[in-house]
């Protein structure tokens, strides 16, 4: 599996949404459960501020996995990989460096 080396500016976000599962009853009440085993993926709005050469490399990255074959990334100041999809990212050229912002999507198979 490749690995994303390349390294985001320090704000990024990380969004938590949780697949939940409900069920609206008589009265106001309302059961919830976890849609699935793996209800809690988290998605990470990053960015990335590169020369035109190094956010070509980022875009072909990106690129060659399609926004559907995995990869391996570090979040910053996590010990560990996590593997993620990138279905949409974007570029702003600027006139000595380039801009990628992108979002990461975690998965689980």
């Amino acid at each position: 599996m490749d690995i994303f080396k390349w390294k985001v500016k320090p704000d990024m976000i990380k969004v938590s949404e949780p697949r939940v599962k409900s069920v609206k009853l008589g009265e106001g009440y309302e059961q919830r459960r976890p849609d699935g085993l793996n209800s809690n993926t988290i998605k990470y709005h990053v960015t990335f501020l590169s020369t035109h050469a190094g956010s070509q490399e980022i875009d072909r990255f990106l690129a060659k996995h399609q926004g559907v074959k995995a990869f391996l990334w570090q979040p910053p100041y996590q010990a560990d990989y996590i593997k993620v999809i990138c279905r949409k990212w974007s570029e702003q050229i600027k006139l000595m460096r380039s801009e990628i912002e992108a979002e990461f999507e975690q998965v689980v198979n």
